[in-house]
């Protein structure tokens, strides 16, 4: 018997399937098609039902099994299947939730135009000339090959599949004719497909954002090609994915979701380790301060952000998604030295039930900077005078050497005025200012000689009494 059975390929469906595999919840996908099957990856605790099924099929199904909970996942547009499952889930008497995306209806008004079926979109491409690039799926198709020109004009995006192959040669396509695709796709790749039909035309269902209905409108914008959509059959009710992941956290037994506390090194080119690349690569989500997460923007491309360096404010975002399993957050330098990381770290072992939390080290401001100034750092006392107010006085007593992190405008300006004013004009003084980056610039004079030279706030420096 399974807690949870589980109706759709939908992309949803796959994220639902997979949430209940890291959270140990037993659950019967119920897919379609075998290649619907084949997206879906079975394990110890989720399994795989291929094959359509009718409201008798799924009635016996269900006083089978005896689920807690039915998830109605499929596709918006699949209102028959929808009822089939809620006709069932009534007759036996089984709790039915459905998942429902975000309508996207207002980013299609302008040149968009608008129908109420695919019959209705059929008649109006009959009576105007121009190829047409259709990707509603192959069950529609059929509604389309009435249409003037058809077996001429028409280009067909579907799923690699069989049956769709099949069909769409069985209504006159050819090889050159069909793109057998899994989606959803991006826009460059939107807007490749269109250039290369040379399509006037591109016919689609209102999928919403899981569906790649943005990324449809604005290619077909980008390309000069009118959009015909098939508007949703109506409207419904039901919950969105991240409320059906926080309905289902309470079915498993295992909740716990991957935290990388990630150094990211100075953040210019070339400072993050294979280690945290990959880490970012895996990841659901990256969360850091904008500067950082700007820094990985090409291996943030697809994900989840969040841009926020507060520990409360992350830690938020991690509860409103809950479908984010693993989380990179970002933090310039070594997460170990003079880093929010810690706080953050603190405030995730507070939820050791919900978190696990895993430090990845990254190349520290003062190991590249000695590295830079051609020294080793084992005898340098290290500070921070970014937020912090240490002893400065005492420091400069018991050490030759000390690193400081600055923070502030005029900051470093500042110190050697300080300097100065003790006497400790002749200390030498050097200034590492957007390490790693292409503007990096690194200053070494006296401590007089600097203290009128600005510096922009975060600067590294080495303070040496050479006497």
């Amino acid at each position: 018997m399974y807690k949870v059975i589980l109706f759709g390929g939908t992309t949803e469906g796959r994220k639902l399937a997979d949430y209940c595999d890291r959270h140990q919840i037993s659950a019967l996908v119920c897919v379609a098609s075998d290649y619907g099957a084949e997206l879906v990856k079975e394990n110890l605790y989720v399994k795989v039902r291929p094959g359509a099924m009718e409201e008798q099929d799924m009635e016996e199904l269900f006083r089978r099994e005896k689920p807690e909970l039915v998830i109605d996942s499929t596709h918006p547009y699949a209102a028959a299947v929808t009822e089939n499952i809620r006709q069932a889930c009534g007759a036996v008497e089984i709790p039915r939730i459905r998942i429902t995306r975000d309508s996207q209806e207002e980013k299609g008004r302008g040149e968009t135009v608008w129908v109420e079926n695919a019959g209705e979109a059929a008649d109006y491409l009959s009576e105007r000339p121009g190829r047409v690039l259709f990707t509603t799926g192959t069950k529609d198709l059929p509604c389309f090959s009435h249409m003037a020109g058809f077996a001429r004009r028409a280009y067909a995006r579907v799923l690699p599949d069989e049956k769709a192959l099949s069909l769409c040669r069985s209504l006159g396509l050819k090889g050159g004719q069909i793109i057998a695709m899994q989606g959803p796709f991006s826009f460059e790749l939107n807007l490749a497909i269109l250039n290369m039909t040379k399509a006037s035309y591109l016919v689609t269902k209102e999928s919403g954002a899981a569906g790649g209905f943005a990324e449809k409108l604005e290619a077909a914008r980008a390309a000069g090609v009118r959009t015909v959509v098939i508007g949703r059959p109506k409207k419904e009710d039901g919950v969105t994915l991240k409320q059906a992941m926080k309905l289902l956290k309470g079915f498993g037994g295992s909740g716990r979701r991957k935290v990388f506390l990630a150094g990211i090194g100075m953040g210019g080119p070339g400072q993050l380790t294979q280690e945290v690349i990959s880490c970012i690569a895996g990841a659901d989500g990256v969360a850091g301060a904008r500067r950082m997460v700007e820094s990985a923007a090409e291996l943030c491309q697809g994900k989840e952000i969040k841009t926020a360096y507060k520990p409360d404010e992350i830690l938020r975002w991690l509860e409103e998604n809950p479908e984010l399993e693993q989380v990179a957050v970002l933090y310039s330098g070594d997460p170990g030295f003079y880093s929010g990381a810690g706080a953050m770290a603190e405030l995730l072992r507070k939820h050791p039930e919900n978190y696990e939390t895993v430090i990845l080290p990254g190349v520290s401001s003062v190991a590249f900077f000695c590295a830079r100034l051609g020294m080793s750092w084992e005898d340098i006392c290290l500070e921070s005078l970014h937020g912090r107010q240490p002893d400065l006085e005492k420091r400069l007593k018991d050490h030759k050497k000390i690193f400081l992190l600055m923070g502030g405008k005029n900051s470093v300006s500042e110190l050697c005025g300080w300097l100065v004013s003790r006497g400790r004009g002749r200390i030498q003084v050097s200034v590492g200012e957007s390490l790693s980056y292409p503007e990096e610039r690194i200053v070494v004079k006296t401590a007089e000689e600097m203290e009128n030279q600005e510096f922009h706030g975060l600067c590294a420096v080495l303070l040496e009494d050479t006497l």
